[in-house]
C-alpha cells in the first residue's frame, strides 16, 4: 500500500486545494480488512480540529442502499416481497389520477415508480430544520411535509404529471425512498431508526453511526457543515432534518464504519461470521435492474458499471447540506472505498474513482465513461433548446450561442457536446456529466435526463 499512500495523498492534497473542501476522510477495504484509512484537512475551520477516520459525517444518499438492505432482510424473513404493491402496506398511497396500485416496492427501490422530481423534500427540510443565526425564516408559504401521511397526501394529490407507467422510466426519487421507510415501519412495527440500529448498524459494528440527530449530539469528533456561496466557503450550524425522508438520506457515519458495510458486501452478505443478508440477497441488490445512464444501471440503492476495465464497479454518492459522499466496491477484486466530505458539492465521486484507479493500477485520471464530445450539426441545435424546470427547484436552460449548444445551470454556462443524437455531455466539477434528450412520438424533446432525474420541458 505504500505506493498507493504516496500517490493518493499527493492527489488528495491537491484535490482539497482545488475544491476548497475543508475536510475529507477515506477508507480502503481489501478482502475482509481495512487496509487504509486517513483524514484530510479539518472538520472545523474555526478550531482547526483535524478530520480523522473516526470523524462522523453525513452520508446523504449513500443511505439508500441501507434501506434496500432492510427491505431485502424482511423479504428473506418472509415478511414482504419487493414485488408486492406498495398499497398492500400503505393503503393511503396513490398517484394523481390513480394508478398507485400498480406501483411495487421494487419500483420504489429502482426509482421507476413514475414519480418526477417533486418539491416535497425541500418542503420537509424547510419546515423541520432549525434556522442558523441571522437566517431569515422566509415569507413564502408551503405545505407541511412532516410525516409519512403528509408525504403520501402530497404524492397522491399534488399538481404534477406522472412520467409514465411504473417501470417505464427511471427518475431519481427521494420520495420513493422516503416511502420505503414507511413500509419498513408498517411491516416491523418499529420506528425505522430502531429497526436499522438493531438489524443493520449493530450487527455490522457500526458503533459511530446513527440516524437520529439527538443521538449524533452525544458523540465527539463530529464534523461541522459547510456550503459554497459564490465560491466562498460558509459554515452552517444546523444539520438538515426531514422526518419522512430519513430512509432516503439521513444516516451519519464514519469511513471506518462504512468500511465494515463494504466488507459485508465483499463477503457476500456475511460480516465476521454473522449473515446480514444471503449471497442471493446481495446479488439481487447489485443486479442491474434499470438503466441509469449510457453505461450504468441502477440496482437496489447502488449504481452499477458492468465493464470498468474488465471489472464491475458498484457505487453510490450523496449530497446534502455539509455532505458529499461516495462509497463503492469491486467484487472481482475484493476492493472497497469510502469517501466522505463536509462541503456540499465536493465531487467526492472523483476522489473515490482516483482511489479505485490507483488500486487497480490504472492512470489516476481514468474516467468511468468516454464520450465522443463532437459538435452538434448547426441545423439540429434548435431541436434541443428550451427551459427545463425540476420540481426540486432547479432550472436547466439550453440555448444556441455562436453555433454551440449552451446549458445554463445555477447561473453558469457550459457547452454541451454531442455524443449521439439523444445524448450530450457537459464538463462540470472536473467530470463529464450526461444530458439525455427524451422525445415524443413526433420526435420533439419533451424532457431531459439530468442527474438521474427526468425533467420536463416548460412552455417558457
Amino acid at each position: 500500500m505504500k505506493h498507493f499512500e504516496t500517490q493518493f495523498e499527493k492527489y488528495m492534497n491537491g484535490f482539497l486545494e482545488e475544491t476548497k473542501a475543508p475536510g475529507m476522510a477515506v477508507a480502503v477495504v481489501s478482502g475482509d480488512e481495512i487496509v487504509y484509512s486517513r483524514g484530510f484537512g479539518v472538520r472545523d475551520l474555526e478550531t482547526g480540529a483535524p478530520v480523522t477516520p473516526e470523524t462522523i459525517f453525513g452520508v446523504a444518499s449513500v443511505s439508500k442502499s441501507f434501506s434496500c438492505l432492510a427491505i431485502m432482510q424482511l423479504a428473506e424473513a418472509g415478511k414482504l416481497s419487493p414485488h408486492d404493491p406498495v398499497k398492500k402496506y400503505l393503503p393511503a398511497f396513490d398517484l394523481p389520477g390513480g394508478g398507485g396500485e400498480r406501483v411495487t416496492i421494487h419500483h420504489l427501490m429502482t426509482h421507476t415508480a413514475g414519480i418526477p422530481p417533486l418539491p416535497t423534500l425541500n418542503y420537509s427540510i424547510r419546515g423541520n430544520t432549525q434556522k442558523d443565526d441571522g437566517e431569515e425564516p422566509g415569507e413564502e408559504s408551503f405545505p407541511r411535509i412532516d410525516d409519512f401521511d403528509q408525504l403520501m397526501e402530497y404524492i397522491r394529490t399534488g399538481d404534477y404529471e406522472v412520467l409514465g407507467e411504473p417501470g417505464k422510466y427511471l427518475s431519481y426519487s427521494n420520495d420513493s425512498y422516503g416511502l420505503m421507510g414507511a413500509v419498513i415501519e408498517q411491516v416491523t412495527g418499529q420506528r425505522f431508526e430502531d429497526y436499522m440500529e438493531e438489524n443493520v448498524l449493530a450487527p455490522l459494528d457500526m458503533r459511530r453511526s446513527m440516524y437520529d440527530l439527538r443521538d449524533l449530539l452525544t458523540f465527539d469528533n463530529v464534523t461541522s457543515l459547510y456550503i459554497k456561496d459564490d465560491e466562498e466557503v460558509k459554515y452552517k450550524r444546523h444539520w438538515q432534518v426531514a422526518p419522512p425522508f430519513t430512509a432516503c438520506g439521513w444516516l451519519k457515519s464514519t469511513v471506518l464504519d462504512l468500511a465494515n458495510y463494504l466488507r459485508m458486501y465483499l463477503g457476500r452478505g456475511s460480516f465476521e461470521g454473522r449473515e446480514i443478508l444471503s449471497p442471493l440477497g446481495v446479488e439481487t441488490m447489485v443486479h442491474p435492474h434499470a438503466p441509469y445512464s449510457r453505461d450504468r444501471k441502477y440496482g437496489y440503492g447502488f449504481v452499477r458499471l458492468d465493464d470498468y476495465h474488465g471489472v464491475t464497479l458498484i457505487e453510490h454518492s450523496g449530497s446534502l447540506r455539509g455532505v458529499a459522499s461516495n462509497i463503492g466496491f469491486i467484487p472481482e477484486k475484493g476492493l472497497g472505498v469510502a469517501v466522505l466530505s463536509n462541503l456540499t458539492g465536493t465531487p467526492s465521486s472523483r476522489a473515490f474513482l482516483a482511489a479505485v484507479n490507483l488500486l487497480m493500477g490504472l492512470p489516476l485520471d481514468t474516467t468511468r465513461s468516454v464520450y465522443k464530445k463532437e459538435a452538434w450539426p448547426p441545423e439540429t441545435i434548435s431541436v434541443y433548446t428550451g427551459t427545463f424546470k425540476s420540481g426540486e427547484g432547479s432550472t436547466f436552460k439550453l440555448s444556441e450561442k455562436d453555433g454551440k449548444l449552451i446549458a445554463t445551470v445555477d447561473k453558469k454556462e457550459y457547452e454541451v457536446k454531442r455524443d449521439s443524437e439523444n445524448l450530450g455531455t457537459l464538463y462540470m466539477n472536473g467530470q463529464d456529466l450526461e444530458v439525455r434528450f427524451l422525445r415524443d412520438g413526433e420526435g420533439n424533446v419533451w424532457a431531459i435526463g439530468w442527474g438521474g432525474r427526468i425533467i420536463r420541458k416548460t412552455s417558457e
